[in-house]
């Protein structure tokens, strides 16, 4: 007896694992930041490793990938690739993981949905932009609970929250699966790396095991699974869906970085969170009330037919 997932249940499983990958993502820029380590390092990491692991593919398909749009290359390479590591990075050495967490995958639904209305005419129904507000109003209480010097960090994460919107927006529209997107950011962002190791070798580390844990988390779980999860999720329930989804990463690497990095947590903060929580569940509600067999119950007919194809 077979057990198969359909497409629906793979995509929320794959946004859950997204969830979880992208908590380790934090952390481990976090504790980067802590380790002293620059971003050009984590970065190696970050997007070497998964190169060199799709490194065949992408020269094999290497004629497909870069045959669509312009456009939707350069999105995907500035939404998931240098531009966007280096702000979040930045960011985190100069805020906490909270305030990274929540304002990244926070405010990228936000941002999805505004650019899909701007440039699309797309709908948001009335259970999304509820939880939207939701998801604004802890926005605007991390910006204002926070200490005067966060600003400068909280900027990046809007700017990194911003690129990220249009990468989810490009993935959607390019008509890419999760393995095309994620060879099409790794190897170019890993060869535009390598001569930055001309004149800024990499630091020495008195631990190994820092470079390990490093390399698990950045490389392999940001990387490379996070990239395939999310780029599924995007096709299977659509891209405001998987963004909300993606807004409780806040509250599980919240929760990691107060069990194993000692930070603190303000009342402030936990109400943000929580709002995140509730909103994140009203974004997604129509999803639950959609077709068993439709994609996604807000999606252009248009893009509803692009997505079955990809899932097929």
């Amino acid at each position: 007896m077979s057990f198969t997932l359909s497409p629906r249940c793979s995509g929320w499983a794959a946004a859950l694992a997204t969830v979880l990958l992208w908590s380790g993502f934090f952390l481990s820029l976090r504790l980067g930041a802590e380790e002293k380590l620059p971003p050009q390092a984590l970065a190696l990491l970050r997007f070497g490793i998964p190169a060199l692991l799709l490194l065949p593919y992408y020269w094999r398909h290497r004629t497909r990938l870069h045959s669509i749009p312009l456009r939707w290359q350069l999105a995907m390479l500035a939404g998931a690739g240098l531009p966007f590591f280096w702000l979040g990075a930045t960011g985190m050495q100069l805020a906490p993981v909270a305030q990274g967490s929540a304002l990244i995958p926070g405010t990228a639904p936000l941002m999805v949905s505004l650019l899909g209305l701007l440039l699309w005419r797309e709908p948001c129904p009335a259970q999304r932009r509820c939880g939207l507000s939701l998801i604004a109003l802890a926005t605007a209480t991390l910006l204002l609970s926070g200490e005067p010097g966060l600003w400068q960090g909280q900027v990046c994460f809007l700017g990194a929250a911003l690129l990220w919107a249009l990468f989810t927006l490009a993935v959607r529209h390019s008509g890419l699966t999760a393995l095309d997107a994620a060879a099409l950011v790794a190897v170019p962002s890993a060869l535009l790396l390598l001569p930055t190791l001309l004149w800024s070798p990499l630091p020495t580390v008195s631990h190994a095991s820092i470079w390990l844990w490093q390399g698990l988390l950045q490389g392999i779980g940001a990387g490379l699974l996070a990239a395939l999860c999310y780029a599924h999720a995007i096709r299977t329930l659509g891209a405001e869906v998987s963004s909300a989804l993606g807004s409780l990463t806040p509250v599980m690497a919240a929760m990691l970085a107060w069990l194993l990095l000692g930070e603190t947590l303000s009342q402030p903060v936990w109400l943000a969170l929580g709002l995140l929580c509730v909103g994140v569940v009203l974004a997604s509600l129509p999803v639950w009330r959609g077709s068993r067999g439709s994609i996604s119950a807000t999606q252009p007919a248009a893009q509803q037919a692009a997505a079955q194809t990809a899932v097929e």
